[in-house]
């Protein structure tokens, strides 16, 4: 069976007992992985809920905000996260967006790129049994093993994640900017001596499922630009080569997303297309597609999951 991945959103409105019952229809689906994203929540809990309501998915952050909770906390939380799940725990980190830091969360993003290299090892020596040095009392270890995965828009990063990461998280990464990632990848693992091939590679897919191709590629450009007004995406569309149109999003023109745009960052449209698609992200090296379900017009948040799960599992 193909891999798959699906994010599944308690920000739409949905209760934790809905997320429990998405999370088991994507496992019965066959579908590898299910993912909580962050903002306004709390995607390690998610992560729980749904872990506690599932026997053989894996649950992970899709994509924990390192500025959120201590470094500490973190892992512990992954520790215990690992146990409930025996082993199912995949952990996703990022350093979300400047506007989300500092002008919600009011906290200070300074050197964002290496406050996530001295975060991940510190969550990685604790989850490993290495703990903390000169604390009294050492931290419980995991049980199985806490995969780390790195969110990552810029090469930088994606070259962090080389270097220290299992996985990386992509999103937005149109194929043709995938043999860029690949060598920052090589570049990372190259600077730790250890093999490419030991980091995952995974994308987030926003996948707009509906007959009417017209309304799904609507869909699919008011979501992108939603993020074409955070700086973080709207340099990664600019270095993918969409360049008028991150330049017409800065502005505030949410018409500037061109029908070429949505089409190569997005699933969009028929069943069948979308499944091509997804085979063409495939082909291309993505080794764990994310699907990210995104409502067309008035479709309820819960049908557009479950429309994914049936078309694409």
């Amino acid at each position: 069976m193909a891999r798959l991945g699906i994010v599944v959103s308690t920000l739409s409105g949905l209760s934790f007992a809905d997320l429990q019952q998405l999370a088991r229809e994507a496992e019965s689906a066959g579908i590898e992985a299910i993912f909580s994203p962050e903002f306004m929540n709390d995607a390690l809990a998610n992560c729980m809920v749904m872990a506690q309501a599932t026997a053989k998915i894996k649950v992970g952050t899709w994509i924990a905000n390192i500025y959120l909770r201590h470094p500490m906390l973190c892992a512990q939380t992954a520790v215990a996260l690992d146990a409930m799940s025996q082993g199912r725990f995949l952990l996703g980190l990022g350093v979300s967006h400047r506007p989300l830091v500092e002008g919600i969360y009011q906290e200070k993003m300074e050197r964002p790129r290496e406050f996530l290299r001295t975060y991940i090892a510190t969550v990685r020596d604790i989850t490993t049994g290495k703990g903390v040095p000169g604390s009294p009392v050492q931290p419980r270890a995991a049980t199985y093993r806490v995969p780390i995965y790195v969110g990552a828009l810029a090469l930088g990063t994606v070259e962090l994640a080389g270097e220290l990461a299992d996985g990386v998280m992509l999103y937005l990464c149109p194929k043709h900017r995938l043999p860029k990632v690949r060598a920052a990848i090589d570049k990372g693992a190259s600077k730790a001596g250890r093999s490419a091939t030991a980091v995952e590679i995974t994308t987030g897919l926003p996948t707009c499922i509906s007959d009417d191709l017209e309304a799904a590629r609507t869909a699919a450009k008011n979501n992108l630009a939603f993020y074409g007004r955070l700086p973080f995406y709207n340099k990664l569309f600019q270095n993918s080569g969409f360049v008028q149109e991150a330049a017409a999003l800065a502005e505030g023109n949410p018409q500037g997303v061109s029908d070429r745009m949505a089409d190569e960052l997005s699933l969009i449209g028929p069943s069948s297309r979308c499944r091509e698609q997804l085979a063409a992200f495939r082909e291309a090296g993505i080794q764990l597609p994310i699907i990210v379900p995104v409502p067309v017009g008035n479709q309820p948040y819960d049908h557009a999951v479950r429309t994914a799960i049936a078309t694409l599992a």
